[in-house]
C-alpha cells in the first residue's frame, strides 16, 4: 500500500476550511455512533441521552456530534476548563489515562451524568481532549426523581478521577461505583461504551492530522472559533441596544416556582441576568450555573444563528448570571437531580423577554419543556432489580411559520425509549400512546399537541414509578398573541394523582399521563382556513373548538 498524500491545510482557504471542519464534525459523529450503538442502558442506547465532543489542548470545544443534547453544547467544555484541565495538568498524565467524574457542579448539574474526557497524545504532548457525557441508568441513592432534599440522598458522587490509567481500568474506583448502583452492569457497559466512544475520537483526530501534515490543532480551532464568534456578533449587532424582561411560572415541587430574566443586548454581546427568580428548594429541581448557562446559550444562539454547528465561538459573546442561593445559582449541598423540570424552562422565558426583538424566531412555551420522565423501578420473581426511564414528550411551540410539532422534546432532543423495547426491560404494558385533540394552543400557528399514555403494571410485585412533569397548575404560554395550550394531567386508576415523586403500581394498576399542548403563535383569528381544514381532516382540533375559539365552521372557503 502506497504512502498517503499529505494534503494541504491552508487555512485562509474557506473551502479547504469548510472540509477540515466538516471532518472534525464527522469525527464526533463516528464517536457518537461507537456510543450509541454500544451502550448497555436504554436512557443511552435508545433516547440518545448523550454527547461526543472534540476539544483542543486548552479545552475549548471545537466540534460536536450532530445529535448532541443542547445542554451539553457548553457543559463539557466548561468542565474542562475549569475544573479538568487544573485539576490534572499534562505532567500529571500519561498516554491512556482516561479521566471522569459525576459532581453535579462539574458537570451538568446532577448525579446521573457522568463527564469523561481522553486526552489526545501526539509526540509525546497533549495536543487535544476527547470528551462526552452519558446519562447512566442508575446512581444509587433515591431513584432518579425530585424528592431528595439534599445531594447526599442522590446517589454517589465520585470526584474527577482517573477510571484508566495508562489504558487499564481503575479496578478500585470501577468496584466503588458498582457497589452503590442498582444496575451495575448496566453502569459499567456504558462507561466502556464512552471510553471506546473516545478512543475513536482520538484515534481519529490523529489520522486527521497526518493527513494534513499537522502536529496540533489549537491553530485551527483559533480559526474556526474565530470565525463563529464573529458570526454570533455581527448577528447581534442587528438588535437593538436594551433590556428586555420576561417571567413565567412553573408547578415547581409544591408551591409555585417563579422565574424571571432581564436579557441586555449591548452591541456585540449579550448578559442574561436571572435576579428575582424564586429562591432554591428542598427538592431535586434546583439548577445548577454550567446547566443554567447552558440552556441560556442555546436560546440565544437559536434566535441568532441556528445553522452555525456549536463551537466554542458560538457562545462566547452569551454570559448569564443568577444570585446564590436561587433555584438558578442553588447552594453546592443541595439536590438537582430533576434540574431538567427548571433548566428546561429557559429557552421559553428568552423567547419570552425577545418576543418584540425578534418575533419571527421566537417560538410559544413548548410542552416538552420539560421532558416528562417515568423512572420504573422494582423487583423481579427471582430477586432481581429492573428499573428504566421513559420518556413522554409535550407539543412545540407554534413558530412563526409552522404549526409547533407534535410531542416533541423542547429544548433537549432526547428520543424516547420503543415502546417493545421499554416493555423488555420493565414489566409494564403500554396500553396507548395517542395525541390528545385541542391541546395545542391557538393562534396563527398553533402548538403542538400534547399525548395521552397509559401505562400498567403486569409484575407480580409493586412497581414504583418516579414521576418528573410539569404544566400541570400554569399551562405553555403563546407569543405574539398566541393562545396558551392545555395542562397536562396525572391520572391513577383514573383519579387525579400528585404529578410529581412517586407513584406506586400494585399489579394491574394503570397510571395515565397526559402532557401539555404548545403555546401558539400569533392571533387565532390570522389562522389560514386550509390549515383548519386539514386539522379538521386529521382530528387534531375537533369541530366544537375550531368554531368556539378560531370561529370556524365546516364547510368555510379559505
Amino acid at each position: 500500500m502506497g504512502k498517503m498524500e499529505t494534503l494541504k491545510a491552508d487555512l485562509t482557504d474557506p473551502i479547504t476550511l469548510q472540509v477540515m471542519w466538516n471532518r472534525l464534525i464527522f469525527i464526533a459523529d463516528q464517536a457518537d455512533t461507537v456510543l450509541g450503538r454500544t451502550a448497555f442502558s436504554p436512557i443511552v442506547r435508545e433516547n440518545h441521552d448523550y454527547v461526543t465532543v472534540l476539544l483542543d489542548s486548552r479545552g475549548r470545544a471545537l466540534a460536536q456530534c450532530t445529535w448532541s443534547i443542547p445542554v451539553f453544547i457548553s457543559s463539557l467544555p466548561a468542565a474542562a476548563q475549569k475544573h479538568f484541565l487544573p485539576t490534572f495538568s499534562p505532567d500529571m498524565l500519561e498516554e491512556g489515562d482516561v479521566l471522569a467524574t459525576n459532581d453535579p457542579e462539574i458537570g451538568t448539574g446532577h448525579l446521573p451524568d457522568v463527564t469523561m474526557i481522553t486526552p489526545i497524545w501526539k509526540n509525546g504532548k497533549i495536543i487535544a481532549y476527547a470528551g462526552s457525557i452519558a446519562h447512566l441508568p442508575d446512581i444509587g441513592g433515591r431513584p432518579l426523581h425530585s424528592e431528595a432534599v439534599d445531594i447526599f440522598e442522590e446517589g454517589v458522587r465520585f470526584p474527577i478521577v482517573k477510571l484508566l490509567k495508562k489504558g487499564e481500568p481503575n479496578r478500585d474506583v470501577l468496584a466503588m461505583i458498582a457497589a452503590s448502583v442498582r444496575l451495575p452492569t448496566e453502569v459499567q457497559g456504558d462507561l466502556d461504551s464512552m471510553v471506546a466512544a473516545n478512543n475513536v475520537m482520538g484515534r481519529e483526530l490523529l489520522r486527521f492530522l497526518d493527513e494534513y501534515g499537522l502536529d496540533e490543532v489549537d491553530t485551527l480551532a483559533d480559526v474556526i472559533q474565530g470565525l463563529s464568534e464573529r458570526q454570533t456578533r455581527a448577528a447581534i449587532r442587528n438588535w437593538p441596544n436594551g433590556t428586555y424582561c420576561s417571567e413565567l411560572t412553573l408547578d415547581g415541587y409544591s408551591p409555585d416556582v417563579v422565574l424571571k430574566a432581564a436579557v441586555t443586548v449591548e452591541d456585540d454581546r449579550i448578559h442574561v441576568d436571572y435576579t428575582g427568580s424564586s429562591a432554591q428548594v428542598l427538592n431535586s429541581i434546583n439548577c445548577r450555573t454550567n446547566y443554567r448557562y447552558a440552556h441560556t446559550a442555546y436560546a440565544l444562539k437559536c434566535l441568532l444563528d441556528p445553522e452555525t454547528p456549536n463551537n466554542e465561538g458560538c457562545i462566547a459573546p452569551f454570559t448569564d448570571e443568577a444570585p446564590m442561593g436561587s433555584i438558578l445559582n442553588p447552594q453546592p449541598w443541595t439536590a438537582g437531580n430533576s434540574r431538567n423540570l427548571i433548566g428546561h424552562a429557559i429557552p421559553s422565558l428568552i423567547f419570552k423577554a425577545l418576543e418584540e426583538v425578534a418575533p419571527e424566531g421566537v417560538i410559544g412555551d413548548s410542552g416538552g419543556a420539560p421532558i416528562w420522565a417515568a423512572n420504573c423501578v422494582g423487583q423481579r420473581a427471582d430477586g432481581s432489580q429492573y428499573g428504566s426511564v421513559q420518556n413522554f414528550h409535550g407539543g412545540q411551540g407554534g413558530r412563526s411559520d409552522s404549526d409547533g410539532l407534535d410531542t416533541l422534546s423542547f429544548p433537549s432532543n432526547c428520543k424516547v425509549t420503543a415502546v417493545e423495547m421499554f416493555e423488555l426491560v420493565v414489566p409494564v404494558l403500554t396500553h396507548c400512546k395517542e395525541l390528545i385533540p385541542d391541546s395545542g394552543g391557538a393562534g396563527k400557528y398553533r402548538g403542538g399537541l400534547g399525548q395521552r399514555a397509559l401505562l400498567e403494571n403486569l409484575g407480580d410485585s409493586p412497581m414504583s414509578i418516579y414521576l418528573a412533569s410539569e404544566r400541570t397548575r400554569t399551562p405553555c404560554f403563546g407569543v405574539v398573541g398566541g393562545q396558551s395550550g392545555r395542562k397536562g394531567v396525572v391520572l391513577k386508576n383514573g383519579a387525579p394523582h400528585q404529578p410529581k415523586g412517586k407513584v406506586t403500581l400494585e399489579k394491574g394498576d394503570r397510571l395515565t399521563l397526559e402532557t401539555p399542548g404548545g403555546g401558539g403563535w400569533g392571533a387565532a383569528e390570522a389562522r389560514p382556513a386550509e390549515l383548519l381544514r386539514e386539522d379538521l381532516r386529521l382530528g387534531l382540533v375537533t369541530a366544537a373548538a375550531a368554531a368556539e375559539i378560531y370561529g370556524y365552521e365546516e364547510g368555510e372557503e379559505a
